[in-house]
């Protein structure tokens, strides 16, 4: 009986310890289910366009209609995965099919087309070459995000942890961000000091892409063979009593009734909610600041070379390598702290950030601007976007709230924006450089991170008065009725 007893304290002494362990281990490798995404993710917005153009010496609307079709086909896409992933097969099986066509067309997109240099061909070959990638690879990407961010409400329904799984995701994101700027940092180090990327640099974006690819396989490997989901469950039955604040328990009708959502049609009653639209609109401008920067961050800075080259080329990598590190700072800050004054603040605090990100450019930054003053305004940038993304990914899992079976189908709706106005936005500001003067030209990519970008972080905040104004209307009503 002593021994008994002994082992029974030690039992339930470590049981919390491997509880913890368990959980932390969990969540770490979820965030490898993401990564290989986050890789590509991040040579698509930063150097996808300067490839076409600088590479490939393709025209600015055509490499911006390049990535309008892929922001288009990856919206387009995004609904239909969320619709077939909850109906059809496991989530998981959709992910490891989505990260095998993101594996055989990633490192082509990076690759000079095949009889690009042959003069027989059509001049319309190239973009057609490269369109049918960009449309396979974009399918996969739509898969393996709507499938990831699905696992999450399936994995607990304690907010907390979700908040957590949220973060560990962005960490993620922002690691493999470091990743590929420290990568095209090495690369391009070579030439401390020279010209900007010509054609004759084709093989460095090889290197580049090759290497992304192999540590994405490693990541996305190891994801499925230790990564473990729970099996799915049924939603719980809801009480007359719940009323809904965040989505996530019934719903209130025009006449002030609470409704109770059928399992069979809750999709329907999401649709019908402001709340969800509020939410997809706080995520797309979050995302619309965070992509717009990683696009024109760099041609900002071959735009500086062609002003001041001894700035040197590296700068290209070290400028998104500076924000992603403050990324990652920031969003370690959060993981911690979010909870504690609350999603709604958190993004109010990034997107005030991410304000004067770009005020300090429109006032502070010239061609001649210390290499100091351009980290520190990547520092701000790199703080609000994390504090942005991790807050509005964390209301939209608020929203999903107990209803799992459909998180597929609401991630997708509030994505779907998202990657439709990022295309439409790049092709504008692509076209638009073509209308301008040409002493104008020369300061045209920080006129974007100026007005573009900080455009999008004023209407992220504007968002959140007009949800903030809606959510307390709605509760004097209830209070009177």
């Amino acid at each position: 009986m002593p021994i008994l007893n002994t082992l029974i304290i030690i039992s339930v002494f470590f049981t919390p310890y491997k509880v913890r362990y368990w959980r932390v281990s969990q969540n770490v490798l979820y965030g490898l289910g993401h990564f290989y995404n986050d890789l590509c993710a991040t040579m698509w917005f930063s150097y996808m366009i300067l490839f076409f153009q600088a590479i490939m010496s393709m025209e600015d609307e055509d490499a911006g209609a390049l990535l309008l079709l892929g922001q288009i086909i990856d919206a387009l896409a995004t609904p239909l995965v969320g619709i077939f992933a909850d109906k059809y097969g496991s989530i998981k099986c959709w992910h490891l099919t989505g990260c095998l066509i993101v594996t055989f067309t990633f490192p082509l997109l990076f690759e000079r087309c095949w009889g690009c240099g042959d003069i027989n061909l059509p001049t319309w070959w190239m973009s057609l070459y490269y369109a049918i990638l960009v449309l396979f690879f974009q399918i996969g990407w739509a898969v393996v995000q709507i499938s990831h961010l699905a696992m999450i409400p399936y994995i607990s329904e304690d907010l907390q942890i979700r908040s957590d799984l949220t973060s560990v995701r962005y960490m993620a994101s922002v690691i493999s961000s470091l990743t590929v700027y420290f990568t095209m940092w090495m690369v391009l180090r070579t030439a401390n000091y020279g010209p900007p990327i010509e054609p004759e640099d084709f093989y460095k974006f090889r290197i580049v892409s090759i290497i992304i690819t192999a540590i994405g396989i490693v990541s996305y490997t190891i994801f499925h063979i230790f990564f473990k989901l729970r099996e799915q469950r049924q939603p719980k039955v809801l009480k007359s009593t719940d009323v809904i604040s965040n989505g996530t328990h019934s719903y209130m009708n025009e006449e002030g009734n609470l409704v109770e959502l059928p399992t069979k049609s809750k999709i329907m009653y999401f649709l019908k909610m402001p709340l969800l639209y509020q939410t997809s609109f706080l995520y797309v401008f979050a995302r619309l600041y965070w992509a717009l920067s990683l696009v024109f961050v760099p041609l900002y800075l071959e735009e500086r070379l062609s002003i001041n080259p001894y700035m040197g080329t590296q700068l290209i990598a070290s400028v998104p390598l500076v924000i992603y590190i403050s990324s990652f700072f920031f969003t370690l800050l959060l993981k911690s702290r979010i909870n504690s004054f609350g999603n709604q603040v958190a993004y109010l605090v990034g997107s005030i950030l991410c304000l004067i990100s770009s005020l300090w450019i429109a006032i502070g930054i010239d061609p001649f601007s210390s290499i100091v003053q351009i980290f520190l305004v990547a520092t701000l940038i790199g703080a609000g976007c994390s504090i942005m993304l991790v807050s509005s990914l964390c209301i939209t899992a608020d929203l999903i709230g107990h209803h799992s079976h459909q998180g597929a189908a609401i991630y997708s709706i509030v994505t779907f924006a998202d990657k439709l106005f990022t295309g439409i936005a790049i092709i504008i500001i692509q076209n638009y450089k073509s209308e301008v003067s040409a002493d104008y030209k020369s300061q045209y990519y920080r006129g974007v991170l100026t007005y573009a970008c900080g455009g999008n972080a004023g209407l992220g905040i504007l968002c959140l008065m007009l949800m903030q104004i809606m959510t307390r209307c709605k509760s004097q009503n209830q209070t009177k009725l």
